[in-house]
C-alpha cells in the first residue's frame, strides 16, 4: 500500500514537471526575437459565437431574436425603455431574491424566507409576462407569425438535441 502510494505521488509529480516544461519551452520560443514578425494566430471558427457570460445575460438569445426580426428603430427604442422599465421596476425584488438566496446557501434560511423567496419569484414571473405581452404589442403582425416560427424551431431543436442543461432539483 506504502509502495503504490509512493509511486502514484512520484507520477504524478512527473507529470507536472514534464507539463510545466513543455508550457516553459512553448513559451520561451515565443518570446524569440523572430517572433514578432510572425502573424497572430487565428481565432476559432466560434469566435463569432456570443460567450458563455452574454448567453447567460440575455445578449445571445434575445438580442439575437430581436435582430433576426428587422425591427424598425422606432420598435427597437421601444423594445430597448420596456426592457430597463422593468429592470428598474424589479430591482428590489431581484436584490431581495439575491439576499434569500445567499441565505439558503449558507443554510440560515428560515421558513418564511423560503416562502417569501417563492413569492419573489412569482412576482418576477408575472413582470416578465407583462413584458413579453407589451413587447408583443410592438411587433407587426409579419413579425410576430417570425417570432412564433423561431420559437417553434427553438422548441423542435430543444426537443430534438434536449436541453443543455438538466434542471436543478
Amino acid at each position: 500500500m506504502f509502495l503504490r502510494r509512493k509511486l502514484t505521488v512520484s507520477a504524478l509529480i512527473l507529470g507536472l514537471g514534464a507539463g510545466s516544461a513543455t508550457a516553459w519551452a512553448q513559451q520561451s520560443q515565443s518570446t524569440t526575437p523572430g517572433a514578432s514578425t510572425q502573424q497572430p494566430a487565428q481565432p476559432p471558427e466560434s469566435a463569432g459565437l456570443p460567450r458563455r457570460g452574454e448567453r447567460r445575460r440575455g445578449k445571445g438569445g434575445r438580442q439575437r431574436a430581436l435582430a433576426e426580426m428587422n425591427l424598425t428603430d422606432g420598435q427597437k427604442q421601444q423594445v430597448r425603455t420596456i426592457i430597463q422599465t422593468q429592470a428598474q421596476n424589479t430591482r428590489p425584488q431581484r436584490e431581495e431574491l439575491r439576499q434569500l438566496m445567499q441565505q439558503w446557501r449558507t443554510g440560515t434560511l428560515t421558513p418564511e424566507g423560503q416562502a417569501r423567496a417563492k413569492d419573489l419569484r412569482q412576482q418576477l414571473m408575472e413582470s416578465r409576462k407583462g413584458v413579453h405581452t407589451r413587447m408583443q404589442n410592438v411587433l407587426t403582425a409579419e413579425q410576430k407569425i417570425k417570432l412564433k416560427e423561431m420559437r417553434e424551431l427553438r422548441r423542435a431543436n430543444h426537443q430534438r438535441f434536449g436541453r443543455r442543461k438538466p434542471p436543478l432539483n
